[in-house]
């Protein structure tokens, strides 16, 4: 199998694995899934507000992770789509994050957050900024090699942690 093939397997698990933690909040019960569908919809349409407000203050965590978790999209779509705009692409990360607000309100399914929307899709394009900066000193067949072998082991190595964890905690 090429780098290439194996990039964009790795995106699509990327993908699958991100609609699951984003959807599901890593559930595995069929059980907990359909007792999450409750039918309530929370939705915030003004970033930084109200959802990101504990006690007082902006919790900087979840924005955070909001961010790093799409970082990978964007470096996986500089590898996988070498013939899109970086804007194109950037609106596949945002048109993803939106399909995936959209789901967790039609669902009911945790709370739609303009503020996720936008540090998701920083999040993505911060993936395709860094991509396009490691070019600039590494070739793009050695960076993509590389990028694809590490995102590889990562993603063998987180799956395996959480199994463990889920395992541990059956």
């Amino acid at each position: 199998m090429t780098m290439k093939k194996i990039a964009r397997l790795l995106l699509g698990l990327y993908l699958l694995v991100l609609i699951w933690i984003l959807l599901f909040k890593v559930t595995i019960s069929f059980t907990e899934i359909l007792s999450s569908l409750n039918g309530r919809r929370n939705i915030n349409l003004i970033p930084f507000h109200s959802s990101t407000i504990v006690n007082g203050r902006i919790n900087q965590t979840e924005i955070m992770y909001n961010f790093l978790i799409f970082m990978p999209f964007g470096g996986l779509l500089g590898i996988t789509d070498k013939h899109r705009s970086i804007m194109r692409k950037v609106l596949l990360i945002g048109g993803f994050s939106l399909m995936i607000e959209m789901l967790q309100f039609v669902l009911g399914l945790g709370a739609t957050d303009a503020t996720d929307l936008l540090m998701n899709t920083v999040g993505g394009l911060s993936g395709l900024l860094l991509y396009q900066l490691l070019r600039r000193f590494i070739t793009e067949s050695k960076l993509d090699r590389g990028l694809t072998i590490l995102g590889s082991l990562l993603f063998v190595s987180s799956l395996g942690f959480v199994a463990f964890i889920l395992l541990y905690n059956l």
